[in-house]
């Protein structure tokens, strides 16, 4: 009798030790998964934030490329009328006769 419930003492001894050994494997390979999934997030942000970067970079370049365009023509069409010598005389000879009659 003795015998048995020393045998029945040791496979329970060996199933708890099975039981925890199993409970800190799973332990581990759920920190493992964790620490897995929390790395694929950082690097899944960090290439969002890259790609957004580089998306802003280019709205603004074409931005500031539409504006530079936009301010050439500005400048070509205030410079037109200066271009055209009659023009230009006409408004000389204009200017002239207001400020003699004024």
């Amino acid at each position: 009798m003795d015998e048995l419930i020393t045998r029945i003492v040791a496979i329970e001894r060996q199933c708890s030790a099975d039981v925890e050994q199993v409970r800190q494997e799973y332990a581990n390979n759920i920190e493992s998964r964790k620490q897995s999934l929390e790395d694929q997030k950082t690097r899944a942000f960090a290439q969002i934030t890259a790609a957004e970067k580089l998306r802003l970079t280019k709205a603004m370049e074409e931005a500031k490329r539409q504006t530079e365009e936009a301010s050439l023509a500005f400048q070509r069409d205030c410079e037109i009328p200066f271009q055209n010598q009659v023009l230009a005389q006409t408004i000389k000879e204009e200017i002239i006769s207001i400020l003699f009659e004024g």
